[in-house]
C-alpha cells in the first residue's frame, strides 16, 4: 500500500490542475513491452501489445488491449545444462484511462491472460499505470507508460514498462 501512496498524491494534485486539458480522440497504439517479475518463477519478459482508446466522457477513455509476452524461467530453478521454452501469455484487457493534464494519464485496466503452452491457464489479470505521451506532431505521439500488473492472484506480479507509437484520428 505504502508504494501506491505517491501515486495516489500524484493523481490528486494533477487532478486538480487538469482544467485546461482538451478532449482525449479516438486512438490506436502498437509497442513494445517489457516485463520485469517479482517474486516469481521468472526472470523477465517481452512482448508486444496494441490498444485501442475510445472516448467516453469528459478526459476518460475506455482502452482495449491485446498483446503477447513469453516470460523467460530463472536459470537456476532448473539445476540442469538445458535451457527451458519460455512461457507465453495471451493478455487481454479492458480499461479506463483518464487524462490528469495535457499527455499525462493513469490507467486501469481488467481482464486475463491465457497461458499459451504448458498448462494452459487463464489466469485474472489487472493492472494499474501511470503514462505520458510525447507529441510527434498533431495526430501521433510517443506513449511511454510504467505498469505495476498481477496475474492469477499473484501467480505472476511484474513490473512493466510499455513503449508504444500512437496514432489518432
Amino acid at each position: 500500500m505504502k508504494k501506491f501512496l505517491p501515486l495516489l498524491f500524484l493523481f490528486f494534485y494533477a487532478a486538480a490542475h487538469s482544467q485546461t486539458q482538451t478532449s482525449p480522440q479516438k486512438a490506436f497504439s502498437v509497442g513494445l513491452d517489457l516485463a520485469i517479475p517479482t517474486n516469481s518463477i521468472y526472470n523477465i519478459g517481452f512482448g508486444g501489445s496494441g490498444k485501442a482508446e475510445v472516448p467516453i466522457v469528459g478526459a476518460a477513455s475506455l482502452t482495449f488491449t491485446a498483446g503477447y509476452t513469453s516470460l523467460y524461467f530463472k536459470s537456476s530453478l532448473l539445476g540442469s545444462a538445458q535451457s527451458q521454452q519460455p512461457s507465453g501469455f495471451l493478455p487481454l484487457k479492458a480499461g479506463v484511462k483518464y487524462y490528469l493534464s495535457e499527455g499525462f494519464y493513469i490507467e486501469g485496466e481488467a481482464g486475463t491472460s491465457i497461458e499459451t503452452n504448458y498448462a494452459k491457464n487463464k489466469l485474472f489479470a489487472f493492472a494499474i499505470s501511470p503514462g505520458f505521451l510525447l507529441p510527434i506532431n498533431q495526430n501521433s505521439a510517443v506513449d511511454l507508460s510504467f505498469r505495476y500488473e498481477n496475474w492469477g492472484n499473484g501467480r505472476v506480479r511484474q513490473t512493466g514498462i510499455r513503449a508504444a507509437y500512437r496514432f489518432s484520428w
